[in-house]
C-alpha cells in the first residue's frame, strides 16, 4: 500500500501535466487558426482589389490626362519646317489707297515622321501658297492688321486655307509661322 499512495500522487502529477499540455495545444491551435484566417483575409482583400474593374470615372479622367499629355507633347515638340524656303509677300493694305503696305513671310511646320512625303508636296505647291498668302493679306484692312490678336487670326486663317489645298492622304500642316511681319 505504500506503493499505492505513490501511484496516486504520480498519477495526479501526470494528469496535471497532460492537462497543461492539452491547454497549450488548444492555445497553439487557436493561434494557428487565427493566423491562417488573418493571412487568408489579407490575400482575399488583395485579390479583390487587383481583380476589381477600374472605376469608369477614374478611367475617363486618366484617359483625358493621357490625351492632354499627348497634345501637350505634340504642341511643344518642334516638327520639320520649310524654313529654308519661306514664302514672302508684299501687299498693299486694303483701304489705304496704296499708302501703306504689309510685308510678311511664312514657313510651315509639319510632322515629317507621320507624313514623310509632305515636305516634297509643300515645296511643289509653293506658287499656290504664295497666291493664297497674297490674296488673303491684300483683303485685310489696317484695322484688321492692328487688332490685338491679328497675327494669330491671320495664322489660323492661313493654316485652314493651306490645309484645305493639301490632299488628306498626303498630310497636313501643323502650324503656320511668321518669319517676318512688317506694316509700313
Amino acid at each position: 500500500m505504500a506503493d499505492q499512495p505513490e501511484t496516486t500522487e504520480g498519477g495526479a502529477g501526470a494528469a496535471s501535466v497532460q492537462k497543461s499540455e492539452g491547454g497549450n495545444n488548444k492555445i497553439i491551435m487557436i493561434g494557428i487558426l487565427a493566423g491562417v484566417i488573418l493571412v487568408n483575409s489579407v490575400i482575399a482583400f488583395m485579390m479583390v482589389r487587383v481583380t476589381k474593374p477600374p472605376n469608369p470615372e477614374a478611367k475617363a479622367v486618366q484617359a483625358q490626362a493621357d490625351s492632354l499629355k499627348q497634345v501637350n507633347e505634340r504642341m511643344t515638340a518642334m516638327g520639320a519646317t520649310t524654313a529654308d524656303a519661306p514664302i514672302e509677300a508684299i501687299v498693299n493694305i486694303a483701304g489705304t489707297e496704296g499708302d501703306r503696305f504689309l510685308k510678311a513671310a511664312i514657313i510651315f511646320e509639319y510632322d515629317d515622321k507621320q507624313y514623310p512625303d509632305l515636305g516634297e508636296e509643300l515645296a511643289r505647291r509653293v506658287p499656290k501658297f504664295k497666291d493664297l498668302l497674297i490674296n488673303h493679306l491684300s483683303r485685310l484692312t489696317l484695322a484688321d492688321l492692328t487688332e490685338d490678336d491679328a497675327k494669330e487670326k491671320i495664322r489660323k486663317d492661313l493654316l485652314r486655307l493651306v490645309n484645305a489645298t493639301i490632299p488628306p492622304k498626303v498630310g497636313e500642316v501643323r502650324e503656320v509661322l511668321f518669319t517676318s511681319y512688317i506694316i509700313q
